[in-house]
């Protein structure tokens, strides 16, 4: 599970500003990408002002599954692994 804050880009140009970095270095620390006391931070300034925190879950290992291929009499043939 990943974590990444989502703010405009107005938002994260003040925050740029106010932190004496550039934008980039702010987008870095907002998808966690950094994690220094600067990072956390701004992280903390971004969700003070209006900034939310959203949690990515990667579901694709859950959507993979074996695919059976069946003759015209419902029988299985053969499986195929997506894995």
């Amino acid at each position: 599970m990943r974590q990444k804050i989502e703010l405009s880009a107005s938002g994260k140009a003040m925050l740029a500003k106010t932190f004496k970095v550039s934008v980039q270095n702010v987008s870095q620390a907002l998808l966690f990408r950094r994690n220094s006391e600067q990072a956390r931070k701004i992280r903390e300034a971004a969700l003070i002002n209006g900034g939310t925190l959203v949690q990515i879950i990667d579901v694709t290992d859950e959507m993979k599954q074996a695919v059976k291929v069946l003759d015209s009499h419902g029988n299985v043939t053969r499986v195929i692994s997506n894995k």
